[in-house]
């Protein structure tokens, strides 16, 4: 429903179990097509609006940082797990004992174990940044659909 959109801006919705949304002006659902001819802008959203701007232009900042992190340790898990590896094949071709080459395979794939984490932990940051751009990005494309009706620009939103 577009009108909840619209409303979820507005200074005057009501909300109720019984009713659900209401305008608080005319106490009626609301019933507009494009553009509410009563809306004004909550004060509540004209402080989100630059917030929401100023979180999303901070998260820009901080993007190549991000995928410079991913790639040094996604590198360096790479090469500790390419050294396990590396391991496990020379204790392969070794001949001796059962217990030293059991001994050696268990250090190898601990070395790869580590490589493995230290692989992961270049993810975490990267996941939580293309999780926090998306969520932002879906939350500024939602208002600027709503405001485009309007003809207002969510950058020149502030407050009053």
């Amino acid at each position: 429903m577009i009108q909840a959109k619209h409303c979820d801006l507005c200074e005057y919705p009501k909300r109720s179990l019984k009713n659900g949304l209401t305008c608080g002006l005319t106490d009626k659902k609301p019933d507009f097509k494009v553009t509410c001819p009563n809306i004004k802008f909550d004060e509540s959203f004209k402080e989100y609006a630059p917030d929401l701007l100023s979180q999303i232009k901070n998260l820009k900042k901080r993007k190549i940082a991000v995928y410079i992190e991913f790639i040094v340790f996604a590198t360096i898990g790479l090469a500790i797990m390419l050294g396990g590896i590396s391991l496990i094949e020379s204790t392969l071709e070794m001949e001796y004992g059962y217990m030293n080459w059991f001994i050696d395979i268990n250090h190898s794939f601990l070395v790869y174990s580590v490589g493995a984490i230290v692989f992961s932990i270049g993810f975490w940051p990267l996941s939580r940044y293309l999780r926090e751009s998306k969520k932002l990005r879906a939350e500024k494309i939602k208002i600027e659909m709503v405001l485009s009706q309007y003809n207002i620009d969510i950058s020149k939103i502030t407050k009053s």
